[in-house]
């Protein structure tokens, strides 16, 4: 059935759902809606993704996502750190299967673009977002991509990114008076999944977003129990047009960032070796320098980013010891 603005759509709850408009896509998958008797409460209702083509496989593949990402959605009903699942439309309705999710003011994304954040904001951040993987992983699972097949040689994409992150009672002018009223939750359980069992052929492909060890220079190993987010910190050097460019582009730099070729992790292994660029030495960690000289961090602050970027993933800190550390209290 083709969604318009308008449409009631009803509940296994009994609750109605007015929908006011579609959300970023088109054709839609998300749709802001409202509680028809409660206009005030609003939510977020998805369907299954579009499939990429016409054909059965692509329709049963788009809905084996969305079922998995219902089942997650479950699976974290009572989680406070994941975005609730509120009500669900049966595939009998005229207009399911959808999803009917809790509505949060901003993506992470959204906001950092509204305005700078302050230091305090961020670790708070930080915390809500480690806290919400920690409570994945408490579960024997990872908030790593999807993996709609079962052949593991197909790429996945790490969601772990800030379009995944929801922030509500967000003040888009000035920092909250308390930042502690600041609600962090993670989004899309679809990228919720169980860890992968042959790790040897599986690449991540997200560019944005990487721990060293995910750079293409070892698809072998990854320490899920560490966080391992790289935001990586661009030079005046304009992007490549193709993927390939770009992948080897931010792999070198990676490689030059961490000295790579000096951390046995890396070295040692024949593949991983092959792919290491000229070793630079001298431009190790030059990031931390720049984040310095433009007063983007402080000492703990840098310290801290060495200890939890790790080359090394059995030498990196794991949740459990950020949270322990104690950085991110206020």
């Amino acid at each position: 059935m083709r969604l318009s603005p308008g449409l009631i759509c009803h509940g296994e709850s009994g609750t109605q759902y007015r929908l006011l408009r579609p959300l970023h896509k088109t054709p839609p998958t998300l749709w802001l809606a409202q509680d028809n008797t409660t206009p005030n409460i609003e939510y977020i209702l998805k369907q299954p993704p579009k499939a990429q083509d016409n054909t059965e496989e692509s329709y049963l593949d788009a809905l084996a996502a969305f079922n998995h990402e219902l089942e997650m959605q479950r699976l974290f009903a009572k989680d406070a750190m994941v975005r609730k699942l509120v009500d669900y439309i049966p595939e009998t309705e005229p207009t399911g299967p959808m999803m009917v999710l809790e509505a949060l003011g901003n993506t992470l994304w959204d906001a950092r673009n509204m305005r700078s954040f302050t230091m305090k904001e961020i670790k708070w951040i930080m915390k809500g977002v480690l806290l919400g993987i920690f409570t994945v992983h408490m579960k024997g699972l990872v908030y790593t991509g999807r993996d709609e097949s079962e052949n593991e040689s197909k790429s996945i994409s790490p969601d772990l990114k800030m379009e995944n992150i929801l922030l509500d009672n967000f003040n888009p002018e000035t920092p909250n008076d308390n930042f502690r009223d600041l609600i962090v939750r993670l989004a899309d359980c679809g990228s919720i999944s169980k860890p992968s069992t042959s790790t040897s052929t599986r690449q991540i492909t997200s560019l944005t977003y990487r721990s060293p060890e995910f750079a293409q220079l070892l698809q072998a190993k990854s320490d899920f129990h560490a966080p391992g987010i790289y935001d990586s910190l661009n030079t005046n050097t304009p992007f490549p047009s193709t993927d390939g460019e770009k992948e080897r582009m931010i792999r070198d730099q990676l490689a030059i960032d961490f000295d790579l070729g000096s951390v046995p992790f890396y070295a040692a292994d024949e593949q991983c070796a092959k792919l290491l660029p000229t070793p630079q030495p001298e431009k190790a960690y030059m990031w931390a320098n720049t984040m310095v000289e433009k007063d983007m961090a402080g000492e703990e602050d840098i310290q801290f980013l060495v200890e939890v970027l790790h080359p090394d993933p059995e030498a990196r800190l794991t949740i459990p010891e950020i949270l322990e550390s104690g950085y991110l209290e206020g």
